[in-house]
């Protein structure tokens, strides 16, 4: 890891040199590891996960000033520039943001079987029904005022039904393990952790993460900040 310094600018630690592609062997290594880990993730209950968001909320916080800063290098952006917001807000930020939420989810799960839903559920006039999913929180309402977020359910799911359609994997904790195949996007860096983070904690599966050559510089970063999954054999990148 090296410095960039500039006089009278913050100084952010930058993550040198580049990421060489995986070797074959490496991903079928890879790969091999999640097969054998996939029906113990499933199995893992659900306060053992909440703990598990909890380190990763850690972990990722502790990595974010060198998360943003390699995204900074990488676009030839100035430590010192406003520019650099950006990567916070959509880098980091939204990675944070999601666990939390995910951890309130599970919190639900545990207690209730099912995430609450924020919002009213209300039906259409042809019987559709709808979930307000959006604003959830006071912060929501204040900086993104006047959004709102629908989910509107397949036709045939009634109100009464609706809480037996929440949280399958969670339900039924009879199925097995998947092993799921995750191809990072390159645009915003964010997007990447969130996906995985999806597959892993919503549709149960083990996630292997193929980094986009964008931004393959964040590859030993994500893992870092991941290390928990990665240890336990639930995710691997390349």
């Amino acid at each position: 890891m090296t410095t960039v310094v500039r006089q009278g600018a913050p100084q952010f630690p930058t993550v040198s040199g580049s990421i060489p592609p995986s070797a074959r062997d490496e991903m079928d290594a890879a790969v091999q590891a999640l097969q054998s880990h996939k029906n113990e993730w499933v199995s893992l209950p659900v306060k053992k996960r909440i703990a598990l968001i909890d380190q990763l909320i850690k972990d990722f916080a502790a990595i974010a000033p060198r998360w943003v800063a390699a995204c900074a290098r990488a676009k030839s952006i100035a430590v010192d520039s406003p520019a650099v917001g950006e990567e916070w807000g959509a880098g980091t930020w939204p990675v944070l943001r999601n666990l939390r939420l995910l951890r309130e989810a599970l919190v639900d799960v545990e207690a209730n079987g099912r995430p609450k839903i924020p919002g009213p559920v209300t039906a259409r006039p042809d019987g559709q029904v709808v979930a307000q999913v959006f604003p959830q929180t006071m912060y929501d309402r204040i900086f993104l005022s006047g959004v709102r977020a629908e989910i509107w359910m397949e036709p045939g799911v009634t109100v009464a039904e609706l809480p037996q359609t929440q949280a399958i994997a969670y339900q039924n904790k009879e199925h097995k393990g998947k092993v799921a195949l995750v191809l990072g996007a390159g645009n915003v860096a964010s997007i990447g952790p969130m996906d995985i983070l999806y597959k892993v904690f919503v549709e149960d599966q083990v996630v292997l993460f193929k980094a986009n050559p964008v931004n393959a510089y964040l590859g030993p970063l994500m893992e870092e900040a991941l290390q928990e999954l990665v240890t336990s054999g639930f995710l691997r990148v390349v």
